[in-house]
């Protein structure tokens, strides 16, 4: 019951609280002996391939740690997201139906890259971004992720709101290249997880990275309210960053 009052709570958050929703996977993953992430990155183009072919709404993407703790049981993240629900569940069954067969019918065998070992998926809702032009973009990107739990009273939609609106001092000071999300958890999660919600910060360049690291604490001080209010909702810890790069994608 908890679970569907969550699932419905999700679902009423107003759009002004968001730019969009989609879903996300992300499958927790160790190099096979002798494999490197090109490897890895070889493979899941491969299986882009299938997914065009097959029709469907999928992108995926790969994170490595860069600052995320010295006991990670992981090597590489796979990332992989859909527009909305109807995408998901499609895509899902075209890989458990068909994607084995096509792969047989290759007549290439192919030794797998990886070992993946856990995978769970979240709502994503993108809060607030200032894009640059594509080819301006970085292959390999910067982000920056935490573990948020709410304060006593505040909900989701007030974490949204509040985000949009920094988003829109953040613009007004000139920061560009940047885009902030929250991910809440959907399905794979254990019963002790104690968080409510992921922080994602991320970066199309690593010098608009530098640029924000540089002048944030200037920006605090011109706007206090936003560190104000933002430590007023929510208790954020495991701050975490990662390089990644889109594989492929099938979502146009």
């Amino acid at each position: 019951m908890r679970f569907l009052m969550v699932v419905f709570a999700l679902m009423a958050v107003t759009a002004q609280a968001q730019e969009y929703e989609a879903r996300s996977e992300f499958m927790y993953c160790n190099l096979n002996e002798d494999k490197t992430l090109e490897d890895v990155i070889a493979q899941s183009e491969r299986y882009g391939a299938y997914s065009k072919e097959a029709g469907s709404q999928y992108l995926q993407a790969i994170l490595t740690p860069m600052h995320a703790g010295l006991n990670n049981p992981y090597d590489y993240v796979i990332w992989g997201q859909w527009p909305d629900g109807q995408s998901m569940y499609n895509e899902w069954g075209s890989y458990v139906n068909g994607y084995w067969k096509w792969m047989a019918e290759q007549n290439e065998p192919v030794e797998a890259a990886g070992t993946c070992r856990g995978v769970i998926a979240m709502f994503n809702a993108a809060t607030a971004h200032n894009r640059i032009p594509a080819d301006e973009r970085d292959k390999w990107q910067p982000y920056q992720w935490a573990d948020c739990t709410l304060k006593e009273g505040v909900t989701m939609q007030d974490v949204m709101v509040t985000q949009a609106r920094h988003g829109e001092l953040m613009k007004a000071a000139g920061f560009e290249g940047w885009g902030r999300h929250v991910f809440m958890p959907y399905l794979g999660f254990e019963p002790d997880w104690a968080y409510d919600y992921v922080q994602m910060n991320h970066w199309y360049t690593f010098e608009h990275r530098g640029k924000t690291a540089d002048t944030w604490l200037a920006f605090l001080e011109s706007h206090p309210e936003v560190q104000e209010e933002s430590e007023a909702l929510a208790s954020c810890e495991r701050d975490r960053s990662y390089a990644g790069r889109l594989i492929f994608d099938n979502t146009d």
